[in-house]
């Protein structure tokens, strides 16, 4: 009976054994778990950080295209003797050419 008892008590020193291994595992996965978590909410931060920079970006280009349209919709066509009017003075340059016209 003595035997058995030993027997039984090495057997539960070592689930105890055991059951504090799986515990301190347990507790590093709880921390690396954390750790991720961190570090996943930090790069989810960055990812938007970036979505709104790149929509920002967007709208920029989009209003540097309309500039650019609108000076190239200023440019006068290969059979257009006017002379350029990219500054908008086009009414204030009109009549010098005519009166260049009429002199001519």
């Amino acid at each position: 009976m003595l035997n058995e008892l030993e027997q039984l008590a090495a057997k539960i020193g070592r689930v105890l054994h055991h059951a504090d291994t799986l515990a301190a595992e347990n507790q590093r996965l709880r921390e690396e778990i954390g750790r991720l978590r961190a570090e996943a909410d930090q790069l989810r931060g960055e990812r938007e950080a970036m979505a709104a920079d790149r929509e920002l970006l967007n709208i920029k280009i989009e209003e540097a295209q309309l500039r650019i349209q609108s000076i190239l919709d200023k440019l006068p066509t290969a059979g257009d003797a006017r002379q350029l009017d990219l500054l908008g003075e086009g009414e204030a340059a009109q009549p010098r050419q005519q009166a260049s016209g009429e002199h001519a």
